[in-house]
């Protein structure tokens, strides 16, 4: 059976959570003996169509060539290959952004959903056969790490250059660190408009070990991600073993909300992270909470796996399509 993806990522290169989700499922699909390809050619169709996005992007290794245009256009000739598409964005409640990935999950046999957030979010406009399928990460890369909390270490990482990554919040902290025994990593690309940041360690987009490494020499991971509709940076940050921070307005973010603690503004936010005295006690109550997440961290990276034998359900069986 062959399976035209409409994206094609390199491997071994920094992208977001659609990316490493193409290149995990390609992976595992091949593995199954389905062929993967990244070309249409009209004059011998695949068998299946994966599609990953309403639009065009290229960048460093990452090529998105199929859009919502084309899409159609394969539909209309070649009306009886399978169409899935994988809903991974609300495009941050952007009318026209929803209007289209609407319009391409509607030409689909079924869809994907990465969070039920997300499913719910797509509920008006999208009425296909769906399932859920989370974002997941590389067991064998993000793995727990040994704690020590002399003091705060706070990380956070996007691929996504997007100012509703978190920045509003992200700014804030880089001037509300400064004097303080607290430390601030960014890891990933910026925003153009961004104010000036003083006080936090900004390092590029890594993947991989590189990525894991970095995060395991921090003790808390936060994000304050708008409308975000699952994610893969916290799910990393989690699954290296960090407490874990997240903005109420996260969207699928929520779905992890058992390994972690909800803020709903930057002044909540800092009665988690250090106020005073404040810290220790409740350090001591991450830590007590921390032995917790540590059995829930391990069955959590089970069931990641879980979801990759999940993943096979739409594309399994033929005949389900």
């Amino acid at each position: 059976m062959r399976i035209c993806f409409s994206l094609q990522v390199n491997q071994n290169i920094p992208c977001g959570g659609g990316g490493k989700f193409a290149l995990k499922f390609s992976e595992y699909l091949q593995s199954l003996g389905y062929k993967v390809e990244y070309f249409f050619d009209q004059d011998n169709p695949p068998d299946c169509m994966f599609f990953f996005d309403h639009k065009l992007y290229k960048g460093e290794g990452i090529n998105k060539w199929i859009a919502l245009e084309h899409a159609k256009s394969i539909k209309s000739k070649f009306p009886s290959i399978p169409i899935i598409t994988r809903i991974n964005d609300g495009g941050v409640r952007d009318k026209q952004f929803i209007e289209r990935f609407s319009e391409l999950a509607q030409l689909s046999n079924e869809v994907i959903f990465i969070s039920h957030w997300i499913k719910n979010y797509y509920s008006k406009n999208i009425k296909n056969k769906s399932t859920v399928i989370h974002n997941s990460v590389d067991e064998n890369i993000f793995t727990i790490k040994e704690h020590s909390f002399d003091m705060p270490r706070l990380f956070t990482h996007h691929w996504s250059p997007s100012r509703k990554k978190g920045w509003d919040f992200y700014e804030k902290i880089d001037k509300w660190i400064k004097g303080k025994n607290i430390t601030f990593t960014f890891a990933g690309n910026l925003p153009q408009q961004l104010d000036e940041l003083n006080n936090t360690k900004i390092i590029k987009p890594i993947s991989g070990h590189a990525l894991a490494d970095e995060i395991r020499k921090h003790n808390i991971y936060v994000t304050a991600a708008e409308n975000e509709a699952c994610g893969q940076h916290h799910l990393e940050g989690i699954s290296c073993g960090l407490p874990y921070l997240y903005y109420s307005k996260g969207g699928g973010l929520k779905e992890a909300g058992k390994f972690g603690v909800e803020f709903k503004s930057f002044e909540a936010g800092t009665h988690f992270w250090v106020i005073g005295t404040h810290v220790w006690v409740i350090g001591t109550h991450f830590w007590v909470f921390g032995t917790l997440f540590w059995v829930i961290g391990t069955h959590f990276r089970v069931t990641g796996a879980h979801f990759w034998v999940t993943g096979n359900t739409p594309l399994g069986d033929q005949d389900t399509l």
